[in-house]
């Protein structure tokens, strides 16, 4: 993902937070009695270098596992809602593939074959070796190649419940598990995302209400539209009744307003996940028998894909796909990924490479992508780096215990150097304003709302993408768009009768715009010429 912001120098503010880190750790010397000091800034240090993290957290078989595949485009992780353990799966960019299973009590962790993690996450009733085994595991660690996997890495958490249905909770104590190891896992391991996807299935009712103040109660509070959005999957149960996607759409605005989302996530979108990850791995062979199913007449077909399992056993004289077929076909699209499918294929979408596009395009998942690069991606530098600065002030005075009087002030000293960043970076007055607006405490009509996300790096961070034009757009063009827009926001933060966060927030746009300028002129895209004095610190 990108996300490295230029500063006033030109440098990237990765580069800023490696250089006061490296600091840091001048000030703590080589006395062996900071070692413990040093590990702390080392280990914060590495994870800002590190990918994003970023965690699908829900509830069990919410779709959590669907969705990971469809983000992958390829089926990794092992999907079903009666087969499944309860186990978290962390998957990483790797060049070579392979898997490593890491356990709760401590244990060396085992390296194994990429093709063993199914086996490793479904449930063994007849092998009670391997059922203890799947017991002990804390999290299973997932490399391989997956060019998605450059922009994040991807923890597909086992569930927010606190309680299970008999059959569920049947499975957790044959694997020596309780109800609540699950929901500890899934709050560990979120704990440790960057950013996180909530995930709804579909639907409207008590259950987002219950999902939501899990989300709160399990630790996870500090999570706001700014590190967390909102996937609504298993869409393509609204079909045939109704039109998944724009259903889908209907209910996310409900969850969003009437269940209070809206306070905790940026978006919430739906997403018809299982055609998705179908569609990624749909074979030839898979789309020449929805060529030969869209020679049925289209309501004939719709009738016979809703009902199920049925259309998968039955014979019929008019059809020339055989019923395993179909069951494959069923399973890995559904009966509205068919009917869309065969709708496609009529419409001249005539090759596979083609059709698994446009159902990909049609499921959302592309857009859902994108939101996830452009809104985590845009930010991923400066999410980590205010994680990083969160952990080590909450970590300083345990560490302070354990050192001389002499080091605990070189401590202090130390960690001073990085979390100044939070009052030197703008990034993170803008990331304020942000929030402020989040919270519902600006006075911001629906062009300024929209223009605080754009200049704060919604859509990309060049400087086009900032000012809202094409990348194409002429550097004269792009320097006057920043001083007309700077000009505006810096007569808004002067207007008296703005309250006090709109005027806050208008007085650090207005800096924004003035960064940008200096940005402009600094890569020499134009001459610099005079703008509105503004003396904005």
């Amino acid at each position: 993902m990108p996300g490295n912001r230029p500063g006033p120098d030109g440098s990237a503010l990765r580069d800023r937070a490696v250089a006061a880190f490296d600091r840091a750790a001048a000030e703590l010397g080589r006395a062996p009695s900071a070692e413990l000091a040093r590990a702390l800034l080392r280990g914060q240090r590495n994870r800002l270098l590190c990918t994003l993290r970023l965690a699908l957290v829900g509830r069990v078989s919410s779709g959590k596992s669907t969705l990971a595949n469809a983000l992958l485009g390829c089926y990794r992780v092992a999907t079903g809602v009666t087969e499944l353990t309860y186990n978290v799966n962390w998957l990483r960019y790797g060049e070579a593939p392979g898997l490593a299973v890491h356990f709760r009590d401590g244990r060396p962790s085992q390296h194994r074959d990429l093709a063993e993690l199914e086996r490793l996450t479904v449930r063994a009733r007849a092998d009670p070796e391997l059922a203890a085994l799947l017991g002990a595991i804390d999290y299973i660690e997932v490399r391989e190649p997956n060019p998605q996997l450059h922009d994040f890495d991807l923890i597909d958490t086992a569930g927010l419940d606190s309680h299970f249905v008999a059959d569920s909770a049947n499975t957790l104590r044959f694997l020596g598990r309780a109800d609540a190891d699950v929901r500890a896992a899934t709050v560990a391991h979120a704990s440790q995302a960057d950013a996180l996807v909530l995930v709804f299935a579909r639907g409207l009712g008590r259950a987002e209400a219950d999902l939501l103040a899990d989300f709160r109660d399990a630790g996870l509070s500090t999570a706001t539209p700014i590190t967390a959005i909102g996937a609504l999957t298993k869409v393509e149960l609204y079909w045939p009744e109704r039109d998944p996607m724009a259903e889908g759409q209907r209910v996310a605005g409900k969850i969003m307003t009437e269940a209070g989302a809206g306070r905790l996530l940026f978006e919430l979108r739906p997403v018809a996940s299982l055609v998705a990850a179908g569609a990624a791995t749909l074979t030839d062979e898979q789309a020449a028998d929805l060529a030969e199913l869209a020679r049925l007449p289209p309501r004939l077909l719709a009738e016979r894909a809703s009902l199920g399992p049925l259309f998968t056993r039955r014979d019929y004289d008019d059809v020339l796909v055989p019923a395993a077929r179909r069951q494959t076909l069923y399973r890995q699209l559904s009966g509205y990924g068919i009917v869309l499918g065969c709708e496609l294929v009529r419409e001249g979408v005539d090759s596979p490479a083609s059709l698994r596009q446009e159902l990909t395009r049609c499921s959302g998942m592309p857009a859902f992508r994108n939101l996830l690069t452009g809104h985590f991606g845009n930010r991923a530098d400066l999410i980590k780096l205010q994680r990083a600065m969160t952990a080590l002030q909450e970590q300083q005075q345990a560490v302070r215990e354990s050192l001389p009087p002499r080091e605990r002030l070189q401590l202090d000293t130390a960690i001073a150097e990085v979390t100044r960043l939070g009052f030197a970076e703008h990034a993170f007055a803008e990331l304020a304003a942000l929030q402020s607006y989040y919270d519902g405490r600006l006075c911001l009509d629906q062009a300024e709302a929209a223009e605080l996300l754009q200049v704060t790096g919604e859509h990309g961070l060049s400087p086009a993408a900032r000012l809202g034009l094409p990348a194409s757009a002429p550097p004269a063009a792009a320097l006057a768009r920043a001083r007309e827009r700077l000009a505006y926001w810096a007569a808004f933060a002067a207007e008296l009768s703005q309250a006090g966060p709109s005027r806050r927030a208008g007085q650090i746009i207005q800096r924004s715009y003035e960064l940008l300028i200096q940005e402009l002129e600094r890569e020499g895209h134009v001459r610099a010429a005079p703008g509105p004095a503004t003396g904005v610190a």
